[in-house]
């Protein structure tokens, strides 16, 4: 058993005036004949606007389409998702209700802390072609004056709730106009998906002079009822080059992670990537579909592996 890498799916290639690169941070979910993977798609300026690219449910190597416009408006001026918007998890409640959480970008210019970033939620049918915001105000938002980012949530929902591992800020590294935000990654319980409790239990903590943070992640939970779980681990230069696996009986406490197991690392890769990140599953009968983001972030388009049990 192990990863086959297939890389580049779609080619963000100019686009559109929206989509000029990047598939960022791939979320997918399961339609009835195939899978939906949202992703931010930028501007010229590094806007990020959400879309989605559809894909052969049985070949997720064959695209059937692909949006033609942002599935989500634009927001106001000042609003905390007024630079930015970026996918993080898409959940189908019982209602057949899609709810897409978000993460939302606002530039801070002239402070230490260059962006804030906040999670949003967005609602609509399960293949709308346009997204509801469900408040202009975060779901997960800023507790304290100093948290300027709580976001990157993997969201399950699962009997007694949703469950939400999210990236929460613990400081800031590196010189004035060049910080990034240092981040544990916490959890989370909420029984309606929509108001979340302040309280968080820490999962994963960050390393100083390694382990930066934990960007958007895999997590699900398995027959047996214990969890799995690929990390996106930012290094302390802020680069990403490991998503590194890890098992749990209660989806808390984790064993030490590992770059052996379900780990997919750059060296992995079918064409010599120097970055791999936030990997989203798609769990098929003898087989796992992992979309994931390569360098640069994603740049060039929507990555794709998969693991065959």
């Amino acid at each position: 058993m192990a990863w086959q890498d297939f890389g580049t799916v779609f080619s963000v290639n100019r686009l559109n005036s929206w989509a000029r690169s990047h598939a960022y941070v791939p979320t997918a979910i399961e339609l009835d004949n195939k899978l939906r993977v949202f992703a931010a798609f930028l501007d010229e300026k590094k806007y990020g606007r959400l879309g989605y690219i559809d894909v052969d449910r049985d070949n997720p190597c064959q695209i059937i389409g692909v949006s033609n416009q942002p599935i989500l408006n634009d927001s106001a001026p000042g609003s905390f998702d007024s630079n930015g918007t970026t996918p993080l998890s898409a959940v189908v409640d019982g209602t057949g209700k899609l709810k897409l959480y978000y993460a939302g970008w606002r530039l801070t210019e002239g402070q230490a802390d260059r962006y804030e970033l906040f999670t949003g939620l967005a609602i609509g049918e399960e293949d709308s072609e346009l997204l509801q915001r469900y408040s202009d105000e975060p779901i997960l938002g800023r507790r304290n004056a100093s948290e300027n980012v709580r976001t990157g949530g993997c969201v399950l929902q699962l009997e007694d709730g949703f469950h939400c591992w999210l990236a929460t800020q613990k400081g800031l590294h590196g010189k004035a106009g060049k910080t990034l935000p240092i981040y544990d990654l916490e959890h989370v319980v909420s029984k309606d998906g929509l108001a979340w409790p302040v309280q968080q239990d820490t999962v994963l903590r960050y390393s100083s002079n390694e382990i930066l943070g934990y960007g958007r992640s895999a997590i699900w939970k398995t027959d047996e009822g214990s969890f799995e779980g690929l990390f996106s681990v930012r290094n302390w230069d802020g680069s990403y080059t490991d998503i590194c696996y890890s098992t749990s009986l209660d989806g808390i406490k984790w064993a030490p992670l590992s770059r052996s197991g379900m780990a997919f690392c750059a060296e992995m890769t079918c064409d010599g990537q120097r970055s791999v990140s936030f990997p989203n599953l798609i769990h098929q009968d003898g087989r796992k579909l992992m979309f994931y983001n390569g360098n640069d972030f994603g740049s060039e388009g929507l990555r794709l592996a998969i693991w065959t049990d």
